[in-house]
């Protein structure tokens, strides 16, 4: 097999390291000695210095570049001048490109037209042509007849996925979004720092707090719950308190004793122990709001692609859940979760929970189905340069 020994991620969203599965492909190349080059926008996610790691950020101006030319006025010209810039500029030689999801699935394939530099893709979001317009998916469409592999979280997103991209196939595999082996809690606990008394039972909100995730309908259904239960709301990069001013949710109006803000930021996703222990159930609701193109449809075909719901489970914290389709019924069948109608349900479902085998069947859904190890050594070979050129379009 031949060398895989420099990777250049492109990666728009640029929460690289809040995200489970690009957190374990990095530990996968490091582990292999490959070195690898993160392209992403600046912004207020952690990006922690690692050996092997070399960071290629961009600003506020470039991405008002990036947007004009790739969302507005969907150019394949413009798309095409702008990555042969970068390219001149920034980029190495590398043995392969990993595209995320839409500007990066664009900007590695522009690359490989440009170098012959294979690339596989990953999708976290599907974005819709019904949603969006024919030229506006152009652009994806015609980058990813090139991908040598993609990567999705399961059957439901993969079918969406690949009507939506013209996506071969054959060239398909399932990923769950999920971190790599079973979570870790130390003596730390995220609780005792906020004030949370021993004897109370705690329940978190956590990653974006926002109207999809119906984050004001969940801390408002606290006036329903069981004295001894409370709820901790938990902002994934620590702006919990600004985020929920901005939902017209000031300190004057959330009930004190019932719910506790944590301003605390864990630097990588797989380590939440400290954040989790403790915690005896985890929300995790979605409603799509069509309010934008990421919120809609991509919402409605959620699937497995809840990086919440796989850390919760990672470290046996069960879940309370709407309806949202694939986790709501393997939930069902598995018993690692409750399911609510809606968030006002929250307060008469609690104290099921009580039962200690609700967690112990969270981690075990989490060790059989989810854990990244299962995956590893399958996504190693698909990465590799010499076995994608055996199966490459």
């Amino acid at each position: 097999m031949g060398a895989l020994n420099r990777v250049l991620l492109i990666h728009a969203e640029g929460n690289t390291f809040n995200n489970p599965t690009l957190k374990c492909i990095l530990d996968l190349l490091l582990e292999h000695g490959v070195a690898v080059t993160i392209r992403y926008p600046s912004s207020v996610t952690l990006m922690p210095l690692l050996p092997g790691i070399t960071y290629l950020p961009f600003g506020r101006f470039c991405r008002i570049i990036k947007s004009l030319f790739f969302n507005r006025v969907c150019s394949e010209r413009l798309s095409w001048l702008s990555v042969w810039i970068e390219r001149i500029f920034l980029y190495k030689q590398y043995d392969l490109v990993i595209g995320v999801d839409r500007q990066g699935l664009i900007e590695a394939g522009l690359l490989f037209r440009m170098t012959g530099t294979p690339f596989v893709f990953f999708s976290f979001e599907i974005l819709f042509e019904s949603e969006t317009s024919a030229a506006f998916k152009s652009l994806e469409r015609t980058s990813a007849q090139f991908a040598r592999q993609w990567f999705v979280q399961d059957e439901v997103r993969a079918m969406h996925l690949q009507r939506e991209n013209d996506l071969d196939p054959a060239t398909r595999t399932i990923l769950p979004l999920a971190s790599s082996g079973p979570g870790v809690t130390g003596s730390g606990r995220l609780r005792d720092r906020l004030g949370v008394p021993f004897e109370k039972k705690v329940a978190i909100v956590m990653g974006s707090l926002s109207a999809w995730s119906m984050t004001r309908e969940i801390i408002s259904s606290v006036v329903t719950w069981p004295d001894e239960w409370v709820l901790v709301v938990h902002e994934r990069y620590g702006q919990t308190t600004n985020t929920l001013e901005a939902l017209g949710l000031g300190v004057d109006v959330i009930p004190e004793g019932k719910v506790f803000l944590s301003s605390h930021a864990a630097s990588m996703v797989d380590e939440m122990g400290e954040i989790l222990a403790g915690i005896s159930t985890g929300f995790a609701f979605y409603r799509p709001d069509y309010s934008s193109i990421y919120t809609g449809r991509n919402l409605e075909y959620l699937g497995l692609a809840s990086g919440k719901i796989s850390t919760f489970m990672r470290y046996g914290v069960p879940t309370i859940m709407n309806e949202i389709g694939l986790y709501a019924d393997l939930a069902r069948e598995h018993g690692f979760g409750l399911v609510a109608r809606d968030a006002a349900d929250i307060g008469a479902l609690l104290p099921l929970l009580a039962d200690s085998s609700w967690g112990e069947k969270a981690r075990g859904f989490y060790d059989e189905h989810l854990d990244f190890t299962n995956y590893r050594d399958l996504v190693w070979e698909k990465f590799h340069v010499e076995e994608m050129n055996k199966c490459g379009a």
